[in-house]
Parts: C-alpha cells; sequence; structure tokens
C-alpha cells in the first residue's frame, strides 16, 4: 500500500511538472481553405510555442525545434532572439485569421510575455508575426508592431498624405521588413543588418548638446547631427550590442510614403523607443527602402532625430524638421 501511495505521487509530481507550462494550440479561424495546409500551419505553430513555453520552464539556453515546422534559417533566428530575451506564449489556445503574403502565408497576434535573457527582467508585453512558405511550414518569428497601427496602416487610405501607399500588397511587403529590422536589434543580428544596409548607405544622427544663448542660437538647446558609413555604423552597433544585457527596440507611428518618381522607394518614418540595460532615448527614425529587388530590399539611408529639444521644459523636435524623402538626392 506504501509502495502504491509513493508511485502515485511521483506520477502526480512528473504530471505535474510537465503541464506546468503551457501547452499552445492555434486556431486559424478565417482567410485559409485548404484544410489540409491549415492544418499543418496549426500544427507548426502549436508545437514550435509549446516548445518555446517547455524551454522558458525549464531555464533551457537554446529551443530544441523540430524541422518538421520550421526552416533551418528561422530556427537560428529564433535561437539568436533567445540568447537575449526569453519569452513564453501566454494562452493555451489563440485564435487568429490567416493572411496570404507574396511568398506564402502569415499570422500575427501570437501573444508573448518577454524576460531579458541575462537578468530575468521583465521586458513587457509583446506580439509575434509566424510567416509561413506555400508549404506551410514556418520561415521567420518576429515581434509586431503595435497590432492597432498595423490595421491602420493596412485598412486606412491617408488621403492628405501625397504619395502615400495605398497598395495592400506592398505595404504588406514592407512592414514585414521593418518588422523583421526592429526584431535584428532586439537578437543582435548584425549579420541581417550588415545585409540589409546598402553599400554606401548613409547613417545620420541627431544629439541635442547645450549652448549658449545668443542671437544666432535664440533658443539655448540645438540638434546637431553626425554622419556614419555604413561600417562605422555596425562597428558602434556591435559595441553597443556587447556592452548591453538585452536591446528592446520598439516602433510606432509607422507612415510608408512612396517616391513620386522612382518606382520601388520609399519613406518609412516611425517613432522609436530604444531601451537597454545601459541606455534608453525615443526619437524618430527615418528610412529609405529601396524595393526594387523585392527578394533583397535594401536600405540606403538611416536618420535618428531626438522627439525633445529640451525634455525639462517639454520642447519637442519641430515636425516639419523630421527628415522627408524630400531631403534626400536619390
Amino acid at each position: 500500500m506504501k509502495k502504491s501511495i509513493t508511485t502515485f505521487v511521483i506520477l502526480l509530481t512528473i504530471c505535474l511538472q510537465a503541464s506546468a507550462y503551457n501547452q499552445v494550440r492555434l486556431v486559424i479561424n478565417d482567410g485559409m481553405h485548404n484544410q489540409q495546409l491549415k492544418e499543418k500551419m496549426e500544427r507548426a505553430v502549436s508545437v514550435v510555442m509549446t516548445e518555446i513555453n517547455r524551454s522558458h520552464e525549464a531555464k533551457l539556453k537554446r529551443l530544441d525545434l523540430s524541422d518538421a515546422y520550421i526552416t533551418k534559417e528561422a530556427k537560428q533566428d529564433l535561437n539568436m532572439l533567445w540568447e537575449n530575451d526569453h519569452f513564453r506564449c501566454v494562452e493555451e489556445e489563440v485564435v487568429e485569421r490567416c493572411l496570404t503574403t507574396r511568398d506564402g502565408y502569415q499570422v500575427r497576434g501570437i501573444p508573448l510575455i518577454v524576460n531579458a535573457a541575462t537578468d530575468n527582467e521583465e521586458l513587457g508585453y509583446q506580439e509575434a508575426v509566424v510567416n509561413f512558405n506555400k508549404e506551410g511550414v514556418i520561415t521567420s518569428v518576429y515581434y509586431t508592431i503595435n497590432p492597432e497601427l498595423y490595421t491602420n496602416l493596412m485598412g486606412n487610405v491617408m488621403k492628405n498624405k501625397r504619395n502615400e501607399v495605398t497598395d495592400i500588397s506592398e505595404r504588406m511587403m514592407i512592414l514585414d521588413y521593418v518588422e523583421h529590422f526592429r526584431t535584428a536589434y532586439n537578437q543582435k543580428d548584425l549579420r541581417f543588418l550588415r545585409q540589409v544596409f546598402s553599400d554606401d548607405a548613409l547613417i545620420i544622427t541627431g544629439k541635442v548638446i547645450k549652448v549658449r544663448k545668443s542671437e544666432v542660437h535664440p533658443s539655448g538647446p540645438k540638434v546637431v547631427y553626425t554622419t556614419q558609413t555604413k561600417q562605422q555604423y555596425l562597428d558602434n552597433l556591435g559595441r553597443a550590442f556587447k556592452s548591453n544585457g538585452y536591446i528592446k527596440v520598439t516602433f510606432t507611428d509607422v507612415t510608408i510614403v512612396e517616391h513620386p518618381t522612382i518606382k520601388g522607394i520609399y519613406g518609412v518614418t516611425v517613432r522609436q523607443k530604444w531601451n537597454s540595460s545601459r541606455y534608453s532615448d525615443e526619437g524618430y527614425v527615418f528610412m529609405v527602402w529601396d524595393f526594387r529587388n523585392p527578394d533583397a530590399p535594401q536600405i540606403h539611408v538611416r536618420t535618428w532625430q531626438p522627439e525633445f529639444v529640451d525634455k525639462a521644459k517639454g520642447q519637442r523636435l519641430n515636425p516639419n524638421d523630421v527628415f522627408t524623402l524630400g531631403d534626400f538626392d536619390l
């Protein structure tokens, strides 16, 4: 009798340990009519997210993901992100629609809670977007931009913005790369950033300095700008990646504008929040994206400008001073 009780307690403990993490189930409720492919995609996300939850609970340093559900490249990217962010899916059942993309399919809105891998500091709530190839295999997992912002960008045409990109497929393609670009900072992926910046990319960074009030500078503080080459920027970024335990970058207030005369060239403006273990700031990032080769888009210009010229006094950067396509000769 005593032996039976002991065996039962051991089995109960094992069961409790096995169920300590969420068993995630994805349900695609719209956008996919091929039932077999739909079930394969649902299974892929369910298995991958459940394994991520198991790894989070067991405090594993590496994700063990099945080749049957995710590509080798996507596994590498997820593990790179895992080295910096430990995340978990907080819902047992996720119900989302499927979107059709240029290369396959996409499911958005996977809810995550993120912690820094180095010191377990909670970095807050994020949502993930999962991309699939046409066979239903996961090809990438990124952090999304704000879901409401994405809905507005995909659903509304801002008629007061000249040359605003109104084609849904174009917007989806551009936003997919913008989300990949943003996630690359969180996962400290210099390889992708080196690939996406063109060799002659222009990098401009604004910095607020205090100057003595005068007739020339009556307002006191001003923004001065420095330029960097692609290599200088990546070298500095690499040092920042090494010196910070975690980096959390978020994009809001995204605007996408097509060049008035060059098809495939877009100006993308985002409001960026950079938060890391050693430094944080908020400002405007403007990028010139070149999608003339949609399989290998490149960034020719990246600028950063502070949101505040004098934060103590609430003095913001004049919106007319934020860089746009018209500021660069392409």
